[in-house]
């Protein structure tokens, strides 16, 4: 069976896009100096994914969203840009959900334009 995104290991369908993100947490005392030079000293960083989704049947889009609400933190099987050629699962929370509309097409309900943000529990 080919990998495919899954929700604690129930599949869902594929985003439509799928931007990685990623954001470094450096220490307080982390600052530039009066040459602006930078001194860092990274703590760790956090990746996630902005996913988007075009069209989803109902069935579809409440898989989707019955995974992630209200979830402190779930598993997501998924690409990682990090580690080449590999699927990987890892913890991740989500926030910001966004949809544009509900449509009727061929006599089945139609939900467009999902977006969710997810990002890792622990850094990478």
């Amino acid at each position: 069976m080919a990998e495919c995104f899954k929700i604690d290991g129930v599949a869902i369908v594929a985003p439509s896009g799928y931007k990685p993100v990623f954001s470094t947490t450096s220490t307080e005392d982390s600052d530039r100096d009066q040459e602006l030079t930078m001194h860092n000293t990274p703590m760790g960083t956090i990746a996630g994914y902005d996913l988007t989704w075009d069209d989803l049947t109902w069935d579809e889009i409440a898989v989707i969203l019955n995974s992630m609400l209200n979830k402190s933190k779930f598993s997501v099987h998924h690409k990682d840009p990090t580690v080449p050629h590999k699927w990987i699962d890892a913890d991740f929370y989500a926030s910001n959900y966004n949809m544009a509309a509900q449509t009727l097409e061929e006599d089945e309900e139609i939900w467009t334009d999902l977006s969710i943000n997810i990002r890792r529990v622990m850094k990478i």
